[in-house]
């Protein structure tokens, strides 16, 4: 899997509300965490990560944008 299917991935998962969109600081910042994320722990196990962990970052998320 490549950096930016994986990125592309993470984003399906983490914008469920559709609260993350294109050109918004949030989704740039998100964007940014994700690929760094993929780089450090390689795409699956990032994936992984992000599955695990996905409700906590929906909490961040939703501060970012409120």
């Amino acid at each position: 899997m490549s950096k930016s299917q994986a990125i592309s991935e993470a984003l399906s998962i983490l914008n469920e509300d559709g609260l993350l969109m294109p050109g918004d600081t949030a989704y740039r910042i998100v964007v940014r965490t994700v690929a760094s994320q993929i780089d450090r722990l390689g795409a699956m196990a990032a994936l992984q990560q992000i599955r695990d962990t996905k409700s906590h970052l929906l909490a961040q998320i939703h501060q970012m944008c409120m």
